[in-house]
């Protein structure tokens, strides 16, 4: 894959800004790190220019995305400084000539990539020869969690189409006020908050590596079908039951003592669970970790 740089520049909220914004115990959980997403239009998009106009409009509702982490404090900074580098790129063919595009060290050309915590969000309009684009972002998991970046990804795309928002974000953070006395009933300290990194983190990454599966829906309908009738009257998502079928394949693949404990982490969206709006901008991921011992979980 041939990309070629053209142009940078550093795209500002429409409306600037101020101020500190504290992050919130959930933000202070998530890893410092940028996620990486790439998103692909096979069809007639937007030019740059007028996707820019819309990035611009769209960090207004959104001013975390243009801040930057405070080196002084647990907190993001928005100033006249804030906003979010852009650079553009062209591609040599056409886009279909790489479609579906499969995991390839050529991917990370498509990448903005920072060298520490800042800038939050960095964005790459990749247009190949048909005018197909593909848009390469990195934002950092510290300000915001994937369902307040789908929400800013859908927002962006309105205000590109000259559409008005349907779902606003909402910035309140006295809506994650704990419960007054607290109350605690797991030992959050020894899970989430552990520093000590849990059993099985300490594995050479080199000696990993990624693997993709795809199951049929008739496999899918198979497999509900036996927990239907493992567990009659109970529904179960699809997720719940690959989960359970590639959690029981590695536990059999890794040779794990009918006596030991097994568990998996499971990352869920807190909002729908706390009574927080869907719209709510920052991280409220909660932890779940079902456990169970490995002659159960195979048998």
């Amino acid at each position: 894959m041939e990309v070629t740089h053209q142009s940078s520049s550093f795209v500002k909220p429409e409306t600037s800004f101020n101020k500190e914004i504290p992050l919130t115990i959930f933000d202070k959980q998530a890893s410092d790190l940028h996620i990486a997403v790439l998103f692909v239009y096979n069809t007639q998009t937007a030019n740059n220019a007028k996707i820019k106009q819309g990035l611009a409009k769209a960090l207004a509702y959104f001013p975390q995305l243009a801040g930057r982490l405070s080196a002084d404090s647990p907190s993001i900074i928005l100033d006249d400084e804030s906003g979010v580098p852009v650079f553009e790129t062209t591609v040599a063919g056409k886009l279909e000539e790489f479609l579906p595009l499969e995991p390839c060290p050529s991917l990370n050309e498509l990448h903005p990539y920072p060298e520490g915590s800042n800038p939050l969000l960095m964005i790459q309009l990749n247009r190949f020869d048909c005018g197909g684009l593909i848009i390469g972002l990195s934002a950092n998991h510290r300000i915001a969690d994937g369902q307040s970046m789908s929400n800013f990804f859908v927002s962006w795309a309105q205000l590109v189409r000259g559409l008005e928002l349907e779902h606003p974000p909402i910035h309140d953070q006295s809506l994650l006020v704990p419960r007054d006395p607290p109350t605690c009933q797991y030992p959050h300290e020894h899970t989430e908050f552990s520093e000590e990194p849990p059993v099985g983190d300490n594995a050479d990454i080199e000696t990993m590596e990624n693997l993709i599966v795809n199951y049929s829906w008739d496999f899918i309908r198979e497999l509900k079908q036996r927990a239907m009738e493992a567990r009659p009257g109970l529904k179960h998502s699809t997720f719940e039951v690959i989960l359970s079928h590639v959690w029981r394949k590695a536990t059999v693949a890794r040779g794990v003592r009918d006596d030991e404990v097994t568990r998996v982490r499971v990352l869920v969206n807190g909002r729908p669970r706390l009574g927080i709006p869907h719209e709510y901008f920052g991280n409220l991921v909660l932890e779940a970790y079902p456990t169970t011992k490995a002659k159960e979980l195979v048998k």
